[in-house]
């Protein structure tokens, strides 16, 4: 594998954003534990905190396989996401992905956000009325066919 490749840069990046992820979760979760936050709902705050505390645990996870994503990866994998890892635990021999870790870091990351300011804010409804503006400027953003290099379909 050489250190031009593409997928060398790609692994870079992501242990770098894993990275930032990582920092700004235990940093959240930290300020969230505190007295300097106030929820209105305790049940919340405990989901909030538990989903970080689950990103946490599956960021330290991601940032552990990016070595051996390094080390076993061949030149037939074609993407960071599609090499499979071997290690141990312990005597017993394991398989894994970066998704299996990855995936699970973002989405509870992103639901940990989601309780916090569900448990924070007095109008909880705007964050529906937020975020639905917020995905239909991202669904309607795309780049048109043009734009992506693609040939026009004829009609």
């Amino acid at each position: 594998m050489s250190t031009e490749d593409g997928r060398v840069a790609a692994l870079e990046s992501f242990k770098d954003w894993s990275n930032y992820l990582l920092v700004t979760t235990v940093a959240a979760a930290g300020w969230i534990a505190s007295d300097n936050v106030t929820f209105w709902s305790t049940p919340l705050k405990s989901a909030a905190l538990w989903s970080l505390g689950v990103s946490i645990v599956f960021g330290i996870l991601a940032l552990a396989l990016v070595p051996l994503v390094a080390q076993q990866m061949q030149d037939s994998d074609q993407s960071i996401y599609h090499v499979r890892v071997c290690f141990k635990i312990f005597t017993r021999q394991c398989h894994a992905y970066l998704t299996q870790a990855c995936r699970p870091q973002h989405v509870t990351f992103i639901v940990g956000i989601a309780f916090f300011c569900l448990g924070t804010v007095q109008w909880p409804w705007l964050g529906l009325l937020i975020g639905a503006i917020a995905a239909a400027f991202g669904w309607f953003s795309k780049p048109t066919k043009t734009e992506r290099n693609e040939p026009p379909t004829s009609s």
